[in-house]
């Protein structure tokens, strides 16, 4: 008869009275756990460095003169999982049911002390991605800003730096959600191949949280640091900023943000009327910013897209009379309003000068190539970061019988 499959994790614990640092020879630094269960569910998902675990009817057994803990949930043992930071409802457990007592708040209470003033003060311990690269170890410790998180299928990509380079990661189905945008988080046993950062079937990542001594390091060598250009780039599109992305170049008059609805909804609008309004936004249309810049026949008055005028060359010159400008709309969310989830349309056309500052890449005359189109792509990621607001002045374009129309003026986007 098999023995039934079992699964496994391995958790290191720490306490005020056995921890890194604790200064007593005979004593290890930590504790090991190893938790065993029939399913990968029956074991503690832990995701953050600092997470309070509580064991129950846990064996102990000496190995090499050290003590190690077992917690075999398929036996007799059990375990509960608590936030390293507030909350007294477990964030996870294997059983249904648990018993919690005013002494567990006790207990919860003093190791959140000790976990915040352990963690303000001790980094963990990992090495940099621009140390990895030159030594080339196996398999390494880091700790790292995630900058971007994308859901592709089943898989997750996720971009990753520190203050000496960006990795690209894919994560697994069964790592789906570990980790957040704007988290500082700690990768354990990772490894370099290929340009990519690769986990093994047992890396684990951690996320860290803020108030630690490591995220602070990680971020203000991420704000003071001199950073290499791919890291830059990826916080200057990732990273959220409380610097205005925007500047109104002649603001309109009132001080506060029109509400879209309201304007939307307007029956009565003065052709050329303008408004300040504070949105978010989603999403550009044409997605690819190639699609963007059309083509203007003086002459004729005549409209037109890039390949209309030069074909599938590579390379090329306006003809005499004709000049670029950009044609595209914003899909954006009212920020100045938090009850209002609508999607509205704004719209940038330049035909005539009017919005000339909203996007500040120069066309001039030759037909546009990668380097053109690499500032533009930077722009539609500034503009479209979850976390991006900005003020725009809309103008009102009067459509009879129909729903009113604005188009993006006055308005320099700082890019």
């Amino acid at each position: 008869m098999e023995k039934p499959a079992k699964y496994l994790c391995t958790i290191k614990l720490i306490d005020e009275s056995i921890h890194p640092g604790h200064g007593k020879k005979s004593e290890p630094e930590f504790l090991s756990v190893t938790v065993f269960a029939k399913t990968a569910a029956g074991l503690p998902q832990v995701a953050k460095v600092g997470s309070i675990l509580r064991i129950h009817r846990g064996q102990v057994k000496k190995f090499k003169d050290q003590f190690q803990l077992n917690c075999d949930v398929n036996i007799k043992g059990s375990w509960v999982l608590f936030d390293p930071i507030d909350g007294m409802t477990a964030i996870g457990k294997n059983s249904s049911r648990y018993t919690f007592v005013e002494e567990d708040k006790k207990i919860i209470g003093n190791l959140r002390k000790f976990i915040k003033t352990f963690f303000a003060k001790n980094e963990l311990e990992g090495i940099t991605f621009k140390e990895a690269e030159k030594k080339k170890p196996k398999d390494f410790d880091v700790v790292c800003y995630v900058l971007d998180v994308k859901q592709k299928g089943k898989v997750e990509h996720a971009k990753v730096c520190d203050a000496t380079g960006a990795f690209k990661l894919e994560l697994s189905e069964n790592r789906k959600g570990i980790i957040a945008a704007q988290e500082v988080i700690r990768i354990r046993s990772a490894e370099i191949a290929q340009g990519k950062l690769k986990l093994s079937e047992y890396s684990s990542i951690l996320r860290i949280p803020k108030e630690f001594q490591s995220a602070k390091e990680m971020l203000k060598g991420m704000k003071e640091g001199k950073l290499p250009k791919d890291v830059k780039e990826g916080m200057d599109i990732y990273a959220p900023s409380t610097e205005s992305l925007t500047k109104l170049v002649k603001a309109p008059k009132g001080k506060e943000a029109a509400h879209l609805k309201a304007l939307f909804g307007k029956e009565q609008l003065k052709e050329g009327e303008k408004f300040k309004v504070h949105v978010s936004v989603v999403d550009v249309g044409p997605k690819n910013p190639h699609d963007w810049i059309c083509v203007y026949d003086k002459k004729s008055k005549k409209q037109m897209k890039l390949d209309e005028v030069f074909g599938k060359k590579a390379k090329g010159k306006l003809p005499e009379g004709m000049a670029f400008y950009y044609k595209l709309q914003l899909f954006v969310k009212d920020k100045s309003v938090k009850s209002d989830g609508n999607l509205y349309t704004l719209f940038l056309c330049t035909v005539e000068g009017k919005g000339k500052e909203f996007i500040n890449v120069d066309l001039g005359k030759e037909q546009p190539g990668e380097e053109e189109l690499k500032k533009l792509k930077k722009v539609y990621k500034m503009l479209t970061k979850p976390s991006q607001e900005i003020e725009l002045c809309v103008e009102a374009v009067e459509v009879a019988g129909k729903q009113p129309v604005f188009f993006i003026v006055d308005t320099e986007l700082l890019i």
